[in-house]
């Protein structure tokens, strides 16, 4: 359950970082950018909080690369059309059934249907500088973005 969340987190970040923000239309969001990010998920059923620290950079439109260094190595790269996870050393690739061009495409999806409860970006526009994913199941993702 937390790899199938974190496959979500890293998909629902790659769409707001690429450009897919709640207003499409914001002149405000970069082209591209890469930078830090730290990430906490809080598990409700045990009270516990994993705090993971990495990279991201992404090219709107083309791909969003999410690696984490801490606590356990691993890649999600995710381009509009498939998404790739690597963990020790081993590949998965997913090919998406539509394109996931818009916040509203993901939504759609049945994994992020059946677990997300609500996203929240600050800003709301532009830029995410901090993501707060709140989960069905009394999870919570809070993530910081640096540029």
């Amino acid at each position: 359950m937390f790899q199938r969340h974190s496959l979500l987190l890293a998909f629902l970040v790659s769409a707001a970082c690429a450009g897919a923000a709640p207003a499409p239309s914001d002149a405000t969001m970069p082209d591209h950018a890469s930078g830090t990010f730290v990430q906490r998920k809080t598990l409700a059923d045990v009270e516990v909080t994993i705090t993971s620290k990495g990279t991201f950079r992404f090219e709107k439109g083309k791909f969003f690369e999410w690696n984490t260094r801490e606590p356990l190595p691993s890649t999600f790269v995710a381009t509009p059309t498939n998404y790739a996870m690597t963990v020790n050393g081993r590949t998965t690739t997913t090919r998406l059934k539509n394109d996931v061009d818009a916040i509203a495409k993901i939504f759609e999806i049945k994994e992020v249907k059946d677990f997300v409860k609500e996203v929240r970006a600050v800003p709301p526009t532009g830029f995410p500088e901090t993501l707060t994913v709140d989960f069905r199941n009394g999870d919570r993702l809070e993530i910081e973005l640096k540029r």
